[in-house]
């Protein structure tokens, strides 16, 4: 017989069945004698579109709520058999669920709009026949059905809730109520999450208390209440520093740096100070030991500095500062570690240091880059006479492919000539260039990051240096050596003095290192030769500019070396000066560290490689030889004594400066040259990163 005619068959015997008793009568086997068969239902289905739900057994409701509840005690709509489909899904469970069904009714589930339709009704939580007991939601799979039932409307929600901390202990009811769940944000409590605050504070009962009892918990409370106007920003809830639903541990640093942000987004005055101070730039590339706002003013007890009990009070400083720093006493506490060195009325000794600063290192760059591009020009427009009046032969590159002197390379400008040649500086003075060389690129590669954490390459800077942490062992490392080679130096010096009187009378004579007024009337005679206004100055053995890099690295290893030390050893530091001289160490620091880099990064790597009569390099420093030729064009005032020591006596490999020298050997050359490139390679490098930091 063919489903077709058996189809009709069926629903008269089940319509006579229906007629054989009251509607009132279909209760339990009544119903289950057309809803225990999927086959049935597919049969009766003009459809043939049978859900899992409309299959219901007496095992189905076994063990739940609702086992000896009648259908139609939920089912209201069901009067007659067969029923319409539309009067099954008439669900009511107001008649028994009262005070819940008035809960979500007014929630964020239930009516809505001009037709009252609810956004969830009860079944699309607790499922339509098999309901679950009161105890099945705290368990493991109470949860995780909960949070299925959730997903099917918060599907990001939840998603970015399984991540987080609470993903397998709370289910999203705990946080957002059961029956009664208000929309995020509320207006009913002027859309501050207070309401989620003390959902919180039900499991983290010391924490909830600590934060209803400081700034942020009394000021949301009231807000919420009307009792206080909300202008611009609104009080801190737990969600505001932890995030909604993918919440993190306290132990995760990328959470950690995640609060400092959004401390930042309220308090943009102190996330600014925050952010260029020591704490603030070590955390943006990727300190996990360096304070942030929590450490200092609490996680839940944020009080404001002016009440008593608050952990930045006058009271409280001291042994705030002690949770890290061990050993900190009063003066170390006076350290501000949100100062505003641009703003004279708050930090008026700040604001002067800073000044200054900006002024040497803008004067610095445009008296000194001013001098470079003018020297450019010249020694251009020389070049261009020269070749016209064929007398080229003095260039560094022609030098090289004219003269096949041994040892020579067309790389090195102070070998150009190919000899005779004299020794320039001795082994302790390259010994202690090279140390200054190696100690100077450790410094700078490992201190940019920190000078410039706001720029995007910092954190991956600091990465690729092994972390912070790693980097400023470098960092204080290389600073150690600068204080080893200067102590060297300082050394050496008092021993020639010992041991040549002579020479100590020399240093005060003619060649000189100190500035004498000679100085100025090169520097100015300098000026008139760029503009082709008289001859260039005769330099005896140094120029004023070589005097400068000179006295500006003694001031330098003073002024950065010293406050390195303050900065590295505050609590030693701080049993002798007060709290304020930090900042200004932080100031000097930066800033003469910046001088420096920018200096050498442009204005000497253009006198020792960029010059044109340089180009591409000068390695004197590095074989501590030159030519006769080289020391004529360079230091002229010499020249004579040069050629009659040449012409006096033979080369000797003994460094005797101005005494006549053997060619270098080719490895050497190589090195020198091979090691000039790399480092002005590194070095453009490093002032690209330098250029681009100081956009942000």
């Amino acid at each position: 017989m063919g489903a077709d005619v058996l189809r009709p068959i069926l629903l008269s015997a089940a319509l006579g069945l229906g007629l054989a008793a009251p509607a009132a009568a279909q209760l339990g086997g009544s119903c289950e004698r057309c809803h225990a068969s999927r086959e049935y239902l597919l049969q009766a289905a003009s459809d043939r579109n049978v859900g899992a739900n409309l299959v219901v057994t007496r095992a189905t409701l076994s063990g739940g709520p609702h086992a000896k509840v009648a259908c139609d005690a939920c089912h209201t709509g069901v009067v007659f058999f067969p029923h319409e489909p539309q009067a099954a899904r008439r669900v009511s469970c107001g008649h028994c669920h009262v005070a819940e069904e008035a809960l979500w009714s007014a929630g964020v589930h239930g009516p809505h709009g001009a037709e009252g339709a609810p956004r969830a009704g009860c079944v699309d939580c607790h499922g339509g026949h098999a309901v679950a007991r009161k105890g099945f939601l705290p368990t493991a799979a109470g949860r995780q059905a909960m949070r299925q039932a959730c997903a099917r409307c918060h599907r990001a929600q939840v998603a970015s809730s399984e991540l987080g901390v609470h993903a397998d202990s709370i289910a999203c009811t705990a946080c957002h109520g059961t029956h009664d769940m208000r929309p995020v944000p509320d207006d009913a409590t002027r859309r501050i999450d207070v309401r989620l605050a003390r959902a919180c504070a039900a499991c983290h009962v010391k924490e909830g208390a600590s934060y209803f009892a400081d700034i942020h918990g009394r000021t949301a409370a009231r807000q919420a209440a009307g009792a206080a106007p909300i202008t611009g920003d609104t009080a801190a809830t737990c969600v505001s520093c932890h995030g909604e639903h993918g919440i993190r541990r306290a132990s995760d640093p990328t959470w950690r740096f995640s609060v400092a942000d959004a401390c930042t987004r309220c308090h943009a005055v102190y996330g600014s100070t925050y952010r260029d101070s020591y704490h603030g730039q070590a955390s943006r590339v990727g300190s996990t030991r360096a304070a942030q706002c929590a450490d200092c003013h609490t996680p839940h007890n944020v009080r404001p500095a002016t009440d008593t009990a608050s952990s930045v009070a006058p009271a409280h400083e001291t042994g705030t500062c002690r949770k890290c720093h061990t050993a900190a006493n009063r003066n170390f506490a006076g350290y501000q570690p949100h100062a505003n060195p641009h703003n004279p009325r708050q930090n008026p000794v700040l604001f002067y240091v800073w000044a200054f600063m900006t002024v040497v290192l803008t004067g610095t760059m445009v008296v000194w880059g001013a001098h470079t591009l003018l020297w450019y020009r010249r020694t251009s427009i020389e070049r261009r006479r020269r070749a016209v009046d064929g007398a080229g032969a003095g260039m560094a590159v022609e030098a090289g492919e004219a003269h096949g002197g041994a040892g020579a390379t067309a790389m090195d400008s102070a070998l150009r000539g190919g000899g005779p040649y004299v020794w320039r500086f001795n082994l302790m003075f390259r010994v202690i260039h090279a140390l200054i060389v190696a100690t100077f690129f450790v410094l700078v590669v490992t201190g940019l990051p920190l000078r410039f954490s706001c720029a995007v390459w910092a954190p991956g800077l600091m990465r690729f240096l092994g972390g912070a942490t790693r980097a400023g062992i470098a960092h204080r490392a290389a600073g150690l050596l600068v204080f080893g080679y200067f102590a060297l130096y300082a050394g050496y010096v008092t021993w020639r003095g010992w041991r040549e009187p002579k020479a100590v009378r020399g240093w005060l004579g003619r060649d000189s290192i100190i500035l004498k007024p000679s100085d100025a009337r090169d520097a100015l005679a300098m000026v008139k030769w760029f503009f082709g206004k008289g001859p260039q100055p005769r330099f005896g053995r140094y120029s004023y500019m070589e005097k400068f890099d000179y006295f500006a690295e003694l001031w330098g290893v003073g002024a950065i070396g010293f406050t390195g030390l303050m900065l590295w050893q505050p609590e030693f530091f701080a049993r002798f000066f007060p709290g304020i001289l930090f900042n200004v160490a932080i100031i000097i620091h930066s800033y003469e560290a910046m001088i420096a880099t920018a200096f050498i990064f442009t204005i000497h790597f253009f006198n020792v490689h960029l010059r044109p009569d340089k180009w591409p390099l000068d390695a004197v420093m590095f074989t501590g030889r030159a030519t006769v030729q080289y020391m004529e064009e360079e230091h002229p005032g010499l020249a004579d004594t040069l050629w009659r020591n040449v012409s006096e006596t033979g080369p000797s490999r003994r460094a005797v400066v101005d005494a006549p020298a053997p060619p270098p050997p080719r490895w050497m050359n190589v090195v020198a040259a091979w090691g000039g490139m790399i480092l002005l390679g590194i070095g453009l490098v490093l002032i690209g990163l330098i250029m681009w930091g100081s956009l942000c």
